[in-house]
């Protein structure tokens, strides 16, 4: 079985998001650094696929958020520096080319993905406005994304978490749950947007159920653990980190639950799903890189 890994190391940021990466503290190869690396990026990946059509949703009904100019292109940029680094590789990344056959084939059919997707927003983007019709169009093409973006984190672990033989299961299993958790905030923003915008409401009211609720158990399990599938938070700081993230988490789930309910939509809900919930991803993303702490040293 593979072993999942997400650690948070020194990247490029998302400016508008605070998004930044931390140098692993951690005394491990450069080869495993590398590895861990590939899954961080990898995963990150599946946020910004997500984030690009929450911005292309905020744009179309005139969400406003403290950065909504920069939001898309910045994750657009981020998506584009990344994929290239991932095939390629990018010294100012730290990564080589890939060399796995498998993992190529993967990022071939995300570089695939990624040009469809990217060409649906493009042309429906006009002086910085989306109109509602090109809304699900973008939206389908990001989820196919996602989905090929979600096999290439999950072959990139199998095949490269064993560069860490030091890392129980059960920790690199948590913490790729913990960098899911920064995917589901900006897939809920989207989905509460899309059925503020009225497209396929009905649809987007049981899909944005869902990962509210996957959200909120993540959570739990990240904060208490589950036996044998998701460690408890393994040390104070990430202890307290997951307490403000539930804190954080009370304002944007009560509003998404509601709008996934059938309620009426209110300005309040609005800002809080456009500025709250993103302070939620910050905070996520610096829970992320506390994990690196828990990872053992060599022996």
């Amino acid at each position: 079985m593979g072993r999942h890994l997400v650690t948070s190391l020194a990247m490029a940021a998302i400016a508008t998001a605070q998004l930044g990466f931390v140098t692993p503290a951690f005394s491990q190869s450069p080869e495993a650094i590398e590895a861990a690396r590939r899954v961080d990026i990898s995963g990150r990946q599946r946020m910004l696929s997500q984030r690009i059509s929450k911005a292309a949703c905020f744009l179309s009904v005139g969400m406003e958020t403290n950065d909504a100019p920069n939001q898309m292109q910045d994750a657009v940029t981020l998506f584009e520096t990344s994929l290239q680094a991932l095939r390629r590789g990018d010294e100012a990344m730290g990564l080589g080319p890939e060399q796995n056959a498998e993992i190529r084939l993967a990022l071939q059919a995300v570089a695939a993905d990624w040009e469809a997707f990217s060409r649906n927003f493009q042309m429906a983007l006009s002086n910085g406005v989306v109109p509602r019709p090109a809304l699900a169009g973008i939206d389908a093409s990001g989820l196919q994304l996602l989905d090929d973006m979600n096999r290439t984190v999950n072959k990139t672990a199998s095949m490269y978490g064993d560069a860490l033989p030091n890392m129980p299961l059960i920790l690199s299993l948590t913490i790729d749950l913990a960098g899911r958790q920064r995917m589901f905030t900006q897939k809920a923003a989207k989905e509460f947007c899309l059925i503020d915008a009225g497209v396929e409401v009905d649809e987007n009211r049981v899909r944005l159920a869902k990962t509210t609720q996957l959200f909120t158990l993540t959570l739990g399990a990240l904060q208490n653990g589950m036996m044998g599938m998701v460690m408890a938070a393994p040390n104070d700081e990430i202890r307290d980190q997951l307490a403000i993230i539930n804190e954080a988490w009370a304002g944007p789930k009560a509003a998404l639950e509601a709008a996934a309910s059938g309620e009426s939509i209110t300005d309040a809900q609005r800002n809080i799903i456009a500025n709250d919930l993103e302070r939620v991803l910050v905070l996520m993303n610096e829970a992320v890189g506390m994990y690196e702490g828990a990872i053992p040293a060599p022996e």
